[in-house]
């Protein structure tokens, strides 16, 4: 079942539009197997051996300079999978922290699950993802979690068509982006005086530019229906996440 989690940022309250295991703090948001569609392994197991070598690889990765981490470990039905990203502005060293945060928290909150998902910190700085099926070059809709700011906009009608300009140019640009990076940030001026509408999109950089443009096209379809009128909002899916705001949140 596909799984929407819409969060009000400044109140940090989460709520289920569909059964599922979605959780968030100001540190963490992650999402277990829902349905446990990939089981559980044991621990001790091959598959925990596996997940746990996988993880060392991880921790001790220093080549994680475009901000994007694969890699595999095992074979068969052990055989682990397992993906990280960062925001495309975050420096490598802090992208290699954060991911490894996230390793902690994700294994704790998700405790013998083949298979998890997890963003870290409140701007969502990275996420870490593992499966015991092959998640390389997927372009996965689900699960999608939004976020908005109660706030609305003055001006609303000329405000949400800015956004929407904003996000469609953003789009056009990090699908054409390369193998190590679909990333863009842009601003435009909003309809009220001395008013900066500040935009980034990002996919993980193994789309192919038509899954890319396919999952971006999805999350900018979320906005007018949970964030219109709002002063703020992110949509952050497995393969693609947007964020747009009234003020800068990313570094140039």
């Amino acid at each position: 079942m596909a799984t929407i989690s819409v969060i009000p940022y400044s109140f940090l309250i989460l709520i289920i539009l569909f059964t599922s295991k979605v959780n968030a703090d100001d540190k963490f948001t992650y999402l277990c197997d829902k349905n446990n569609d990939r089981g559980d392994y044991i621990t001790g197991s091959t598959y925990h051996n596996n997940l746990k070598i996988a993880f060392i690889y991880l921790t001790f990765n220093s080549k994680v300079n475009y901000g994007f981490y694969n890699t595999n470990y095992g074979q068969n039905e052990d055989k682990v999978n397992l993906i990280g990203i960062c925001r495309g502005d975050i420096n490598p060293e802090d992208c290699r922290k954060c991911l490894v945060s996230s390793k902690s928290y994700l294994t704790e909150a998700c405790p013998n699950k083949k298979e998890a998902i997890g963003w870290y910190e409140a701007d969502q700085k990275c996420m870490l993802r593992y499966s015991d099926r092959s998640i390389l070059g997927l372009s996965e809709m689900w699960p999608a979690i939004i976020w908005w700011n109660v706030n609305n906009a003055t001006l609303a009608d000329q405000f949400n068509s800015v956004i929407k300009q904003l996000l469609n140019d953003l789009k056009n640009k990090a699908i054409n982006g390369d193998s190590h990076r679909k990333y863009a940030v842009g601003t435009l001026p909003g309809p009220s005086s001395d008013q900066t509408i500040n935009g980034l999109v990002q996919c993980t950089p193994d789309l192919s530019v038509s899954q890319c443009d396919d999952c971006l096209n999805e999350s900018i379809a979320e906005v007018p229906k949970y964030c219109t009128n709002k002063i703020g909002c992110r949509v952050f899916r497995a393969s693609c996440n947007l964020r747009f705001e009234t003020y800068q949140f990313y570094q140039t």
